[in-house]
């Protein structure tokens, strides 16, 4: 794992083995989504529940309380902290911490704020003011709660961590999450992530990722979580696109 993430970016689809924390916070999703979901019988497994239809779009505020109740709960925080998730990062890092921000995804159809376009996660807080968010570099393991497939998983850029930390450009209701992708990215390292759920792939903090652009004809929710920790001892050494240093010494 450990050689791939350094060489690749990120490492195979690997299985994490969390299977009580997994299954509490899957049932609050539930808890939280039933009434919205295709009509369907009470006895079947919770993971042919999370992947059940919405009989109809899901608003925003749909989507915004699913978003707040499962980001505050203790279930979302005991599987972040789980042993399952620290195992999986000793296989990454000497000493992995937790890193301040995890944050569970949802991905239900008609909200555009889902769908992120090419970025590196190091540079959604490199122009922060926050120093807990500095000079960490924290890996992130995309964690699948109920399975993801090649029309609504996310894509990886294979060796792009190798190269510099691009100019990220401002998105209104996410963040720093787009790059100008013009001859950076190659297609044929472009990989697409497929996972059952509890398996995840660990990436670097300067692999270039997406979501999978929006298929509108998905009703499927697809539930994940991103999942950081760091070590203070790993610094990775890259350059920065000018116009991103910029940036930060105007900001």
């Amino acid at each position: 794992m450990n050689k791939n993430f350094i060489n690749k970016g990120f490492t195979d689809i690997i299985y994490i083995s969390a299977e009580q924390e997994l299954t509490k916070l899957q049932n609050l999703i539930y808890l939280n989504t039933k009434d919205l979901l295709i009509d369907h019988e009470k006895n079947i497994s919770i993971n042919q529940k999370l992947n059940l239809n919405f009989k109809k779009i899901p608003s925003p505020k749909n989507w915004s309380n699913l978003m707040n109740v499962i980001n505050e709960s203790h279930e979302l925080k005991s599987l972040i902290n789980s042993e399952g998730i620290k195992q999986a990062f000793k296989k990454i890092f000497v000493n992995p911490e937790p890193f301040e921000i995890s944050t569970f995804r949802a991905r239900i159809p008609n909200q555009k704020r889902v769908i992120y376009n090419w970025h590196q996660d190091e540079g959604t807080w490199y122009l922060s003011k926050n120093k807990n968010h500095l000079n960490k570099y924290p890996a992130t393991l995309w964690f699948s709660i109920n399975g993801a497939e090649k029309n609504d998983s996310i894509q990886l850029v294979e060796h792009s961590h190798q190269k510099k930390l691009y100019n990220h450009k401002f998105v209104s209701g996410q963040g720093f999450f787009n790059i100008d992708k013009k001859n950076i990215i190659n297609e044929k390292n472009i990989y697409t992530v497929v996972t059952q759920p509890s398996e995840g792939i660990i990436f670097h903090p300067l692999t270039l990722h997406r979501s999978v652009p929006n298929d509108p004809m998905l009703l499927r929710p697809r539930y994940t979580i991103d999942i950081r920790y760091f070590d203070k001892n790993y610094k990775p050494k890259f350059e920065v696109d000018f116009k991103f240093r910029v940036k930060k010494f105007f900001t």
